[in-house]
C-alpha cells in the first residue's frame, strides 16, 4: 500500500507539469539534463555544435525519441544523420520525456503530440521559418500525427514509425500509419522502413506507403525494406548516416522539389560523410604519421587517416608521432564525445592498443587488404570488430 501511494504521488507530480508545456519550459537547453519532476523538457541535440539561430539557420528540426516501457529512452541521442544536417545549417532540438510517466493512464501519445505542437509555436515566435518534425518509432508516429494537425510544417521525417495496438506487447497496427500518410499536412515527407523490424513483427510497409504517397502531389523520400537498412533502429546509426545522410540533407535543403518520389542512390564511399562528421578542423588536427619508416615493424601501412564502421558507430583512426620510440593515436568515434581524441598507445604483437577514458579498449592492426579494428567494453562483455579503410590523400 505504501508503495502504491508513493507511485501515485509521483504520477500526480508529473501530471501537474503537463498543463503548460512550452510556457513552463526553462531557457536552459543544455544536453544530458535529468528529468526531475518534469514530463517534458527540451535540449539541443548536439551541444558541441553551435546553433545557427533562427535568422541564419536553414530551419529547425524538432526530434521526438522512441519509447520502451519505463526505460530511460530520453538518454538516446538524436540520429547521427541529423548531426550531418546541423553541420549543414539546420538547428536540431530534442523533446525529451520522463520515462516514469510513459505508462500513465491514457498513454503519452496525445500529450506528446500536443507538446510538439506547442514547441512548434514557440520556435516560430523565436523566428524559425521552416520547421521539420522528426522522430523514430513512437517518436516517428508522433511526428506524423503532429504533422496531420499542423498545416504549416515544412517536412516530416519518420524512421520506423508506429505504435503497438492495445499494449506494449501488442502488434503493430500498420493501418494507423497509412491513414496518417494519406492526410499529413506537410510539404515533404521522408520515411524509413528498415527490413526485419522485429519490434513491429517484421511487417512490410514500404509498398503500401509508396502507393499512398504516389497518389499525393508532394515530394517524398521513401527508404523501404529494399534499401539495405536492417532492424528497428536501422535509421538512427552510422550505417544510415554514411549511406543516406547526404541524400536526406539534399531532400530537405532543396529550395523546390516536384511532387513524387525523390530518388537517390546509397553513397558508394562513406569517406565524405566520415570527413564531415569526425575529421577535426586543420587548426585542431594533430600531426599524423606519413612516413612508414617512422612506424614499428608490421605497422608500416598505417600512415595517414583510416576510417570504418564498428557496428553502428563511425570511427576515425590515425597514428600520431610522439617522442621516439613512443607513439600516440587519434581515435574519434560517433558514439561518444569528440574532445580529447589523442591517446597514448602500446604496440604489442604487431598491433596498436589503446584504452579510452571509460576503460573500453581498442586494438588496431593489419589484415589482408587493409586494417582491422576491435573494440572491447571495459568489463569484456561486448566485443565489436570492423574493417578500416585508408582515407583518400
Amino acid at each position: 500500500m505504501r508503495a502504491f501511494v508513493g507511485s501515485a504521488r509521483v504520477t500526480l507530480a508529473l501530471l501537474s507539469v503537463l498543463v503548460d508545456g512550452a510556457a513552463a519550459q526553462a531557457a536552459d537547453m543544455s544536453c544530458q539534463q535529468v528529468p526531475g519532476n518534469r514530463f517534458y523538457w527540451v535540449e539541443r541535440a548536439f551541444c558541441d555544435l553551435e546553433p545557427s539561430g533562427p535568422e541564419k539557420a536553414r530551419g529547425l528540426i524538432v526530434w521526438n525519441h522512441g519509447i520502451s516501457g519505463t526505460l530511460e529512452s530520453y538518454k538516446a541521442p538524436a540520429p547521427l544523420a541529423f548531426r550531418l544536417l546541423q553541420a549543414r545549417g539546420w538547428d536540431v532540438i530534442m523533446i525529451k520525456r520522463h520515462n516514469l510517466a510513459e505508462t500513465m493512464a491514457g498513454g503519452p501519445l496525445h500529450r506528446t503530440v500536443q507538446r510538439t505542437l506547442e514547441e512548434v509555436k514557440a520556435q516560430r515566435k523565436l523566428g524559425y521559418r521552416k520547421i521539420v518534425l522528426a522522430g523514430q518509432s513512437f517518436g516517428g508516429y508522433v511526428t506524423l500525427d503532429a504533422a496531420d494537425e499542423a498545416p504549416d510544417i515544412f517536412a516530416a521525417v519518420a524512421l520506423a514509425p508506429g505504435v503497438r495496438a492495445g499494449s506494449a506487447t501488442g502488434r503493430l497496427d500498420a493501418s494507423i500509419t497509412d491513414r496518417l500518410l494519406q492526410s499529413a499536412k506537410t510539404g515533404r515527407i521522408a520515411l524509413v522502413f528498415p527490413k526485419d523490424d522485429d519490434l513491429f513483427g517484421n511487417v512490410v510497409r514500404g509498398a503500401s506507403a509508396d502507393r499512398i504517397l504516389a497518389g499525393r502531389n508532394l515530394p517524398y523520400l521513401l527508404l523501404d525494406e529494399t534499401s539495405g537498412l536492417v532492424g528497428h533502429g536501422g535509421g538512427v546509426g552510422g550505417r544510415f548516416a554514411v549511406r543516406y545522410g547526404l541524400c536526406l540533407a539534399e531532400f530537405l535543403s532543396a529550395p523546390e522539389l516536384p511532387g513524387g518520389r525523390f530518388t537517390c542512390q546509397p553513397a558508394g564511399d562513406p569517406w565524405p560523410v566520415v570527413r564531415e562528421l569526425l575529421l577535426p578542423a586543420p587548426a585542431d588536427r594533430p600531426a599524423i604519421v606519413t612516413d612508414p619508416a617512422a612506424l614499428p615493424n608490421g605497422l608500416g601501412r598505417f600512415t595517414g587517416l583510416w576510417y570504418g564502421l564498428l557496428d553502428e558507430a563511425i570511427v576515425l583512426f590515425a597514428l600520431v608521432p610522439a617522442e621516439s620510440p613512443k607513439l600516440r593515436a587519434m581515435y574519434r568515434s560517433s558514439s561518444f564525445t569528440r574532445s580529447g581524441s589523442v591517446y597514448d598507445v602500446e604496440v604489442k604483437g604487431g598491433r596498436v592498443h589503446l584504452t579510452l577514458p571509460r576503460k573500453d579498449r581498442v586494438t588496431v592492426g593489419p589484415d589482408a587488404d587493409g586494417g582491422l579494428i576491435t573494440w572491447t567494453s571495459s568489463d569484456g562483455s561486448r566485443v565489436l570488430t570492423g574493417k578500416l579503410l585508408r582515407a583518400p590523400e
